[in-house]
Order: C-alpha cells, then structure tokens, then sequence
C-alpha cells in the first residue's frame, strides 16, 4: 500500500471488511508499530509478512536465500522515500539494507528481521550527450535496451537482470570494458542517501572522497544510491565468435588462451569456460569452449583469433556481425529480448585473480578438477580475460584495485535437492588452486566463506576505505557481514 492507500484506509476502518483476506491481513500488519509509522511516510510500497505480496516481494535471485524472512519491504518510490527510510530506521533503531536487483551471492540484500529498502522501482534512463543517467533499481538489460536507442552504451555485465547500482559500486566487468573500462570507471556521478538520511550529488569535485569509494568499494557499504549518471559510447555492430575443442585438448587449449587473450587489442574481450554439465542431460559431456566479443570487422576478427584456432582440433569455429543489442542478448543467453527476464537459480561461486600465467601444474588443476565433477553434477570455470582499458588505470585511481590481473576466474555450481555435493566439490577445487592465484578476489563475486576478504577484494585500498566510512557512517548504520567497518 502507498501512502494515500494507508492514510484513506486508517481513516476508514470500516472499508477493511471489504478487502480480500491478504489485503486485510497486510494492512493489519502495517497498522502495527514502526512499520505502520513507515507506512504513512511513504509514497511506494510496504510488503508485510501476511501480505499477498510478501511471498515473492522477499526473494532474491538465489533461490538458497528463500528461508530469509525480513520485516518488510519498502519499495522506495523516489529518492525522497529512500531518505524516509533510513531517517525512519534511525528513529526506530531498526536495520535497514539497500536492495537494487537481489543478486548478492550471499544474500546480504536481505535478512531476517532486517526492512529492505527496495530502490526497483528507481529504474529511469535518460540520455543526453556523451552520458546517461540512471535509476539505481535499473535492471541491465534494461539500461542497455534504452541506450540502444541512441546507438550508445556503457561497459558493463551479461546477466540481464542485474541491478546497475550494485554492479558499478563493486567494479563491473563484461565483453565491452577491455575497451571501455569498468562500468565504475565510465562513473561520472551519483546521487547517494548517507546513514544521517542526507542526500548527496557526488562527482569528482563534491564529495570526491566517497565517489572515489562508490567506484569499487562494494554496494552497501557507504549508503543507497538512488541515481547514477554516467560515460556512453557510440556502438552499432560487433563481431563475435564461438570456439569449441574436444574436452581432451582442454590442457593446451586453455594454455593457448591465457598466452592470447589478456594481450589482445582493446577491441577484443574473451572468456574461456570448462563446464560439467547435467548429467541427466542426454550425452553429456564437458565442453571447454572461448567466445568473444570484437569492436571491429568479422574479417579481422578471425586473422586475430588465429593463435586459437590453430591449437589444437577445434570441433567448432564460429564468427558472427551482430547489432550490439543482439550481441547483449546473445551474451546473456536468452532466445531473443522479450526472455531476457528473471530467472532465478540455485547457485553458489567463488572467484580469484590471476597474475601470472598458469603453470602446467596449476592448469591441470582446474582441468581434472572439472573431469572429476562431469558425471555428478553441474560446475563450470568462467575465465574473463583482464588488459585493456581496465587495466591501464592506477590501481589507486579507484577503489577498484584489480588492475593489475591476466585473468579472473569464476568457479560456480548449481544444484537441486541436497546441496552437498556441489559445495564440497566448489570448495574443494578452490583449495587446489591456492598456490597458483594472486590471493584477490572480485566484490561483486561476494563470497561469505571467504576469510581474507578485506584485503582479497580491496588490496591497498582498505585504508583509505575505512577512513571513508569512518568520515559518512561511523557508527556503521549500513552494514553486513562484509562491510567495511568504520
């Protein structure tokens, strides 16, 4: 209910017999205690538990986070509602979090017993010259489908229903910032709601201390953005390609990337994946596979892609010109842009740098460590090659330290029924790998089992971190199990 609904509702107590049942009930909720407080002070939404939408209104992405129960969702209509919130938590000594797309890997988007301030429905994008501004609660399918109108975009992830706010506050890598930088690095402005309720435009001249930390110090740590605005570029098509080896050449294939790839032209961002698929999936089987994305003509691309193509036996190679959209939706996996929707998973990952290159030793790790897991469940290593722009920044430019890197690896696993047996085997083929990463780690990546996580996601750059929190919420009214402290 908004706040008319709970002014005209309070003030006609006999109307409440009329409603449905779970309108009844949320409202009831509502009318009691703080929340109900919360209530009238807003323009959008609060989903109560009893409420009809209280069910899905909790969820994040990761179906592993259904158990959390929060004592409600505030869905912020503006930025106004936003300060409300947290003036609101303040008074009542109740622990908000931000919530913008629902995709932390550690579910620290919600809790129990903790309001989520939801800022979704702050998901505008306006374009003017050279930059766009958007709501935080922006999904980036979205974003980039606006700018495509204008024939711009700005570097960012795949996965469509990503919030823009948490994947430029932790950095934000994909197949356009080799050339164009982090999605934190095209940042040229927010607009943030610090723990005291007050709203600040942040730019390189205001409050140039907490927009350095909004650039790679993590979502969630220094208050809740409600707008970004930031660098575009002139794009129309790419060229992309696909290459497949047999899983008995993933060895040299995988040494052949890792000579290529982070050395490459700008124009080229690549991954490289080794996957263990379903085995209920009829032949199943594991892939290592690389594919790309190119700033220039296919026939380039494929005298480029050459030191790949000549190793090994590849069993398939592929290059394609596609309008940059459908690039993005090729990139996210959906058939087309209508799908390009939620899709929730059960779902855990880890992640680490790589500084130098694998040793036989180390790549032998990571491939029998994918053979073991073919044939007992889903796992796969996403391999993004580093370089480029997003390397050619200082590392303390930002507060995104990772600039110095070859190669992140994402190790990940899905599962259904018990969970078992995928997080041993998660756990088990990162421990292998210790002796061959660099010890960092990507934040947006956010991994709760991780113990030397300061240091891991944020290197020589804690110290001034911390300084900043200390300055804008000493007493760490934004927190979590991985904030940074004051």
């Amino acid at each position: 209910m908004d706040r008319r609904e709970f002014v005209r509702r309070s003030a006609a107590v006999g109307a409440v017999a009329a409603l449905p049942a779970w309108a009844r009930r949320a409202t009831a909720a509502a009318l009691d205690g703080p929340v109900a407080r919360l209530a009238r002070l807003l323009d959008g939404a609060v989903v109560v538990p009893g409420g009809g939408r209280y069910a899905s209104a909790r969820l994040l992405w990761d179906t592993r986070f259904d158990g959390l129960k929060p004592r409600a969702v505030a869905y912020c209509a503006n930025a106004a509602d936003v300060e409300r919130v947290v003036r609101w938590a303040l008074r009542e000594r109740i622990h908000v979090v931000p919530r913008s797309g629902g995709h932390s890997y550690a579910g620290y988007s919600s809790g129990h017993g903790v309001v989520i301030a939801d800022v979704s429905r702050l998901s505008g994008v306006a374009v003017s010259p050279a930059r766009a501004t958007v709501g935080a609660g922006a999904k980036l399918f979205s974003v980039y489908s606006a700018l495509a109108q204008h024939g711009v975009t700005i570097p960012g992830g795949s996965c469509p229903t990503v919030g823009i706010a948490g994947l430029a506050l932790g950095g934000g890598v994909g197949y356009s910032s080799r050339r164009f930088g982090t999605t934190a690095d095209n940042l040229r402005r927010l607009r943030i709601v610090r723990a005291d309720g007050e709203s600040l435009v942040c730019d390189a001249t205001h409050h140039a201390d907490l927009f350095w930390a909004c650039r790679g110090g993590g979502g969630g740590n220094f208050g809740i953005v409600t707008d970004l605005t930031l660098a575009t570029h002139p794009v129309s098509t790419v060229s992309t390609y696909q290459i497949e080896w047999p899983w008995a050449e993933a060895p040299q294939a995988l040494a052949a990337w890792q000579a290529f790839a982070p050395h490459a032209p700008d124009e080229l961002f690549s991954v490289l994946d080794l996957i263990a698929t379903d085995p209920a999936t009829p032949g199943a089987r594991a892939h290592i596979t690389s594919a790309g994305q190119y700033f220039g003509p296919e026939s380039d691309l494929s005298s480029l892609l050459q030191p790949l193509t000549s190793t090994g036996t590849p069993i398939r190679v592929t290059t394609r010109t596609l309008d940059y959209l459908d690039a993005v939706v090729h990139w996210a996996g959906c058939r087309d842009a209508a799908s390009c929707t939620e899709a929730r998973l059960t779902f855990a990952a880890k992640s680490d740098y790589i500084a130098k290159p694998l040793s036989s030793t180390a790549i032998a790790t990571l491939v029998s460590g994918v053979t073991a897991r073919q044939g007992h469940g889903r796992g796969a290593l996403y391999l993004d090659a580093y370089g480029g722009a997003i390397n050619r920044v200082p590392r303390a430019a930002t507060a995104f330290v990772h600039r110095d890197a070859l190669v992140s690896i994402q190790y990940t696993t899905q599962w259904s029924g018990s969970a078992t047996s995928s997080l041993t085997w998660l756990a088990g083929l990162y421990a292998q790998m210790r002796p061959f990463v660099s010890g960092f780690a990507y934040q947006n990546y956010i991994d709760p089992q991780l113990a030397s996580w300061r240091h891991a996601y944020y290197g020589a750059n804690l110290p001034r971190l911390q300084g900043i929190k200390r300055s804008v919420d000493r007493h760490g009214f934004f927190r979590f199990a991985q904030s940074i402290r004051p």
